[in-house]
């Protein structure tokens, strides 16, 4: 079987120009016939379970490998159709998943802990919390692997492409008056955020944790969670509580909260000094990655192929829409090219629903002349950084923002 994703093919595969939803099911039944022919050895009603990796495998150009594939099936993106609305639907926002769901039977008894460089350590109930001030704060998040199946070569983790987003509208209380209560003491560098979920990861066991300057943590609009969309969090999303950054790349968000720490140092865990930096060889350190980049994303127009997921449209007016944000502030502009990246003209712009979500977008396509096209969209924040045509390279396939490439055929 080989391993494909929208926007790449072999050397020897038919332009794009060729693919009419006739020629994709006569390829598809050619490969189902061609594999039945190969089909020589009986299947296997079991398979050999795989070791722990103590280190990442390299970067690969060859197929997706088994542990791709199962961990692309434990942490789903977003389904792209739900890009028409403001609020992600329950269920369609994307999940990343470092280890086991931890689970609890209630939360009459859960609390956390606030302790090391503050004035008064103390135990925080849910309960308490929810007696302070509560907001309600639609937030986009963003998982900072975005893209890394479309590197080449790319890093063996979860085979991100462009949908490990959403926006749901979380009900919690800020962070800045809990810490200010704690009494941070002058020496306050960072602020450590530990999660209930635990594993193993570079050979190194240890609680999920991340942690912010203190700057950021006392930033507006970071805030613990206990609802999304007026529910309970889902327990795949943090249930039941957790951190909301929302410019910063969602590891950031640390899910099922167990502790917050001051430290008067730089925090060195592994999911900080190891995982989620832009490096370039296996001896660079890297930088820390950090804020969103911006970036648009636009709704698959018309009917898809089951499998390839090639989009179909009719000739005439389409309206193409999407949404577009970044961390390093407010959308200012989206472009839309119909010709592969070549001609890029404005869209429509509409306000965003919160300050921290993402901002809509539309463009009519008037379309008349029947064939191929590949649809983009790319996005400028109001810092004037402007989504890339190709994303650049690194060895941990992070913020992967490149423009993105839509195939469709207009028939």
């Amino acid at each position: 079987m080989r391993a494909w994703t929208r926007g790449s093919r072999d050397a020897d595969a038919p332009p794009a120009h060729a693919l009419t939803r006739r020629s994709l099911l006569t390829r598809s039944a050619a490969l189902g016939a061609g594999a039945a022919a190969a089909a020589v050895t009986p299947a296997r009603a079991s398979h050999t379970p795989p070791g722990p990796t103590p280190d990442r495998p390299p970067p690969s150009s060859q197929l997706f490998s088994a542990e791709e594939v199962t961990l692309a099936f434990r942490c789903h993106g977003m389904h792209l159709e739900a890009l028409q609305f403001p609020i992600t639907p329950l269920g369609q926002h994307f999940v990343l998943l470092h280890f086991d769901v931890p689970y609890f039977a209630t939360t009459d008894s859960y609390a956390f802990t606030i302790g090391g460089r503050v004035r008064m350590p103390m135990t925080v109930t849910l309960g308490q919390r929810k007696q302070r001030t509560i907001v309600r704060q639609p937030t986009v998040l963003e998982c900072a692997g975005v893209g890394r199946s479309y590197a080449h070569p790319r890093s063996i983790y979860v085979p991100w492409s462009t949908e490990p987003m959403g926006v749901y509208e979380y009900t919690g209380t800020p962070l800045r008056p809990l810490l200010e209560a704690a009494g941070l003491l002058d020496d306050a560098t960072e602020v450590v955020f530990t999660g209930h979920d635990e594993g193993i990861d570079l050979g190194i066991r240890h609680n999920f944790e991340r942690a912010l300057p203190i700057d950021e943590a006392l930033a507006n609009g970071v805030m613990l969670a206990w609802e999304a969309n007026g529910q309970p969090l889902l327990p795949h999303h943090g249930f039941p509580l957790r951190l909301i950054v929302p410019t910063w790349y969602g590891m950031t968000s640390v899910k099922y909260l167990k502790s917050i720490t001051v430290i008067d140092h730089t925090f060195q865990g592994e999911e900080q000094k190891q995982v989620y930096r832009d490096t370039f060889s296996s001896s660079d350190s890297g930088r820390p990655v950090q804020k969103k980049r911006v970036r648009s994303a636009m709704m698959p127009p018309g009917v898809p192929d089951a499998i390839s997921r090639h989009r179909f449209v009719p000739p005439g007016t389409t309206v193409l829409q999407g949404k577009a944000w970044s961390g390093h502030g407010r959308i200012v502009r989206v472009e839309v090219s119909t010709d592969d990246r070549r001609t890029w003209q404005p869209a429509r712009l509409a306000a965003p629903v919160s300050e921290h979500a993402w901002t809509p977008w539309q463009f009519t396509w008037d379309v008349r002349r029947r064939g191929a096209y590949i649809l983009s969209s790319r996005a400028t924040d109001e810092a004037g950084n402007i989504q890339p045509l190709r994303a650049a390279w690194n060895l941990q396939g992070m913020e992967q923002n490149g423009v993105e490439r839509i195939g469709v055929t207009v028939e």
